[in-house]
């Protein structure tokens, strides 16, 4: 204000006045306004709870439901305030077969409707609601309502006055646990965590919820001022887990969406995490993935002390609102309070200790003080146990082998299921042959095991299990109403009981076999072998049958009734180097067809053998089978072998050495070996028939000195040439082959024109992979035969099917008979006599018939 201004003021009492008076009307205006305003403010900040209402209230519970309810102080936070339990279970109902259900508020502090949440959560539960006090009857629920008193009452921070941030784990110097030990490296400096974990070690809880929820956390804490929660803040609720941790939830979904629908029920929706973002897990090799996947990480928190130590189920929830929170709760106690799912008493699904697909150990007891005792010492165990059963699954037939042991594990490493009974023999005495009964009576190959057989060969006396507690066994049976049910336990016959027996019961689409072992029974006993047999109550075909036009193209029939005595034998280290055997039944070594099916070297598979030839004659007849699978050219290309062809050749001689290498366990009469195939494998039948001897004899590899040589061979479609000169000069309009030499090309005559271009500087090659340029006078006889050739085969004319002409075996055939080896050569019309097929040709070479 001017000094002229202020004179005129001062000369003037009716205009101070009047300034006065409108300054003091101005004030009510602004009072008034500012009044209207907090009665209209649609966020009015919420009651900040004190330390002396929160004790209070507590106690006023206590004194209140004396027959329901405890508090204890476990431990002191800063400023001596008390770390709270409150106990909750109906006292007039023994304890010994109640479930426990631990709650916390590890995040609690800034995020202030988790502790606002748990106490109208403990209201509820000391209500007259009817599953309240069921619940109170069957489980004893303890609640640690503020975990940080000091975080909730002073700071609004997660951490305590030592830095400790009690959710996480995390300290000023970064974790605060040694998760490998599962210790707090400094445990003065987190007595509110400290509590919460004499809880956990005093009760080994079944179910661990945590509830978080809103608050201040978002302030910085100089954003915080006066600020505080008001009406109206809220979050999106979360049911089972917490968006930074996805190793924060129960292991059952159906246990989340139990929460859920209770939630949803009484009007609050719940966000399914990964479910809702359509996303995938993340995992450390999805790092390149990362804005793809889901966010939150598998870390270790606070929490996951009661999962490790104890096999407790965890659960975090997520707080908007405290009824909410009671909602969801109200699903996962009616789980306690009833028999889950596929269980046969009532409790929470935490029993499980160690599974392997579909197998499980699980806790003994009938009550659930006993089977928290053995559920704690189980857990703690089962990874020195080696769990397995006899595979493949076979209907009416299971098993479950588990040795806890390194004796035990050593008797169970087997190689084969006749080594397995040898070594079962000695520690079930008289009653192993009941177990070689089951064996021998069923199809399986092996014993499939969690653990890898040089782990249990290795495995040491130290880490020998003994049991106190007893322990339980779990099969399921895939059949509602299954009879016959026999279940024996290392030999010996197993009665129902619920004690010292088995159960059965019929739940989650199976039929349970529940096989209970007491303690005194387990602490004698360090394997574990039980088998089950049972009858189907229903009939169900398994496989698919493809049409019937493509069963008879493919002989279907014929493959399904001559099912192979050794099927997908390896001889070499790649999975195409394998061959299906068939044995005839006879008391001396037999005679063998040697077949390598067709496809260019480029398709097809050893079951194509059916469609050429009929194997059940041929067993019928006394001669045995091969039939090979081999490395194709695009492995050969794949590994940059020059020419590729050169590996389906050398499979083909391997894999004959290779059975030679067998004859006498086999039976098989190593001089009385033909080979055959059809296309390309005929062209790799008649290359080792005509090729001199192969063997090595002087080879540290034994196979490898075995003899390629062949008593005779078969080719339907041969190519018996590879040169595409050669070729050309024959069959002019022949354009197949450079595929086979490693030349790319869209079309067969692009690849064999670079081929063709290419061929003298591969003579050398060519020629010895060609068929023909090995022909010599000691060569066995040779069967061509050429089904799809319409016209007498004549050479230097084009060919309707110049890669599979009879052109190429006539010009073997001439080369052959001016040697002097026998051969013969067949296609439509020819009207020749002697063998009118492969089939044929090999039935009288290998009976000892001849040529005719």
């Amino acid at each position: 204000m001017s000094k002229s201004s202020n004179d005129s003021m001062q000369k003037s009492p009716a205009v101070a006045w009047l300034l006065t008076a409108g300054l003091q009307l101005l004030s009510v205006f602004w009072v008034a306004r500012a009044a209207a305003q907090e009665t209209q403010n649609p966020y009015p900040p919420m009651h900040r709870l004190t330390w002396q209402e929160y004790a209070g209230t507590l106690q006023f519970w206590e004194s209140t439901y004396p027959q329901w309810v405890t508090l204890e102080s476990r431990g002191l936070s800063g400023q001596n305030m008390p770390v709270y339990l409150v106990r909750i279970t109906d006292r007039d109902v023994a304890d010994e077969d109640k479930q426990i259900c631990l709650i916390t508020t590890l995040h609690c502090g800034p995020e202030r409707t988790g502790t606002s949440g748990a106490l109208t959560f403990i209201e509820w539960m000391l209500s007259d609601d009817p599953l309240a006090a069921e619940t109170r009857r069957r489980q004893i629920i303890l609640v640690m309502p503020v975990v940080n008193p000091v975080a909730l009452f002073h700071t609004d921070r997660w951490g305590n006055e030592h830095g400790v941030e009690s959710y996480v784990g995390r300290d000023r110097k970064g974790k605060a646990w040694d998760v490998e030990t599962l210790t707090i490296r400094n445990p003065q400096e987190a007595p509110e965590l400290m509590a919460v974990l004499s809880v956990v070690d005093e009760y080994q809880p079944e179910i661990h919820a945590d509830f978080h929820g809103t608050g201040l956390q978002e302030y910085r804490p100089d954003q915080l001022g006066t600020r505080q929660t008001y009406h109206g803040q809220i979050m999106t609720e979360i049911t089972g887990s917490a968006y930074s941790n996805s190793a924060l939830r129960p292991w059952d979904w159906r246990v989340t969406e139990a929460m859920i629908d209770t939630g949803n029920a009484a009007g609050f929706p719940s966000d399914r995490f990964e479910a809702d973002a359509q996303r995938t897990f993340w995992g450390s090799e999805l790092n390149p993935l990362a804005k793809k996947v889901w966010p939150g990480k598998p870390m270790f928190y606070s929490q996951h002390y009661s999962y490790a130590k104890y096999h407790t189920m965890l659960c975090t929830q997520e707080v908007a609102w405290e009824q909410s929170i009671v909602a969801r709760m109200k699903g996962l106690l009616r789980i306690g309070n009833r028999v889950w799912n596929d269980e046969r008493q009532p409790s929470y699904p935490v029993n499980r200790l160690k599974h392997f697909v579909g197998h499980f150990v699980t806790a003994y007891g009938n009550t659930a003080s006993e089977r928290r005792k053995s559920r704690v010492e189980l857990w703690s165990q089962q990874s020195q146990f080696a769990l397995g059963f006899l595979y493949p699954q076979t209907d009416g037939r299971e098993s479950l082998i588990c040795a806890t042991t390194a004796a035990a594990k050593r008797a169970v490493a087997a190689a084969d299921l006749r080594e397995l009974e040898v070594n079962l023999h000695e520690p079930f005495a008289a009653d192993a042959h009941n177990i070689r009964k089951f064996l021998e009576a069923g199809p399986e190959i092996k014993l499939a095991l969690d653990t890898p057989s040089a782990q249990l060969l290795a495995a040491s006396d130290s880490d020998d299990v003994k049991l106190e507690n007893g322990i339980g066994f779990r099969l399921r049976l895939p059949y509602r109403a299954p009879a016959e049910i026999e279940v024996q336990l290392n030999g010996r016959s197993l009665s129902p009981s619920p004690t010292d027996g088995y159960e059965t019961w019929f739940a989650d689409g199976f039929t349970q076999v529940h096989v209970n072992v007491p303690p005194a029974k387990a602490s004698e006993t360090e394997l574990y072998f039980i088998t089950c047999s049972y009858t189907p109550d229903e009939v169900r075909p398994t496989g698919w049958m493809p049409p019937a036009a493509v069963q008879e193209r493919f002989a279907t029939a014929q493959a399904d009734a001559t099912p192979a005595t050794f099927t997908d034998m390896p001889y070499g280290k790649h999975f195409r180097q394998s061959m299906d055997v068939w044995l005839a039944s006879a008391s001396t070594p037999t005679p063998l067809v040697f077949y390598l099916h067709g496809g260019g070297w480029s398709a097809q598979d050893k079951t194509d053998i059916h469609q050429h030839l009929d194997v059940r004659e041929f067993l019928n007849a006394g001669i045995s089978v091969a039939s090979v699978n081999y490395r194709l050219l695009q492995d050969a290309n794949a590994a940059e072998v020059s020419p590729p062809v050169q590996w389906p050749l050398q499979d083909a001689a391997r894999a004959l050495q290779y059975l030679r290498s067998n004859a006498e366990a086999w039976k098989i009469d190593s001089a009385r070996i033909g080979a055959c195939g059809v296309s390309a494998g005929g062209c790799s039948s008649l290359w080792l028939a005509l090729h001199d001897e192969m063997a090595e004899e002087n080879s540290d590899d034994l196979v490898a000195r075995e003899s390629t040589r062949l008593l005779c061979a078969a080719g339907k479609a041969p190519q018996t040439s590879l040169d595409p000169q050669q070729l050309k000069e024959w069959i002019p309009n022949y354009e197949y082959g450079g595929s086979a030499f490693g030349f790319p090309g869209a079309t067969r005559p692009d690849s064999f024109a670079l081929f063709l271009a290419a061929r003298d500087s591969l003579l050398p090659e060519i020629q010895r992979y060609s068929p023909i340029e090995h022909a010599s006078q000691d060569d066995p006889p040779i069967f061509m035969e050429f089904p799809a050739q319409d016209k007498a085969p004549i050479l230097g004319e084009r060919q309707t099917d110049p890669t599979h002409s009879a052109v190429s075996g006539l010009m073997l055939q001439q080369r052959l008979h001016a040697l002097g080896v026998d051969s013969e050569l067949r296609y439509q019309g020819d009207r020749k006599t002697g063998s009118a097929n492969m089939q044929q040709f090999l039935m009288r070479q290998l009976k000892g018939d001849g040529l005719e």
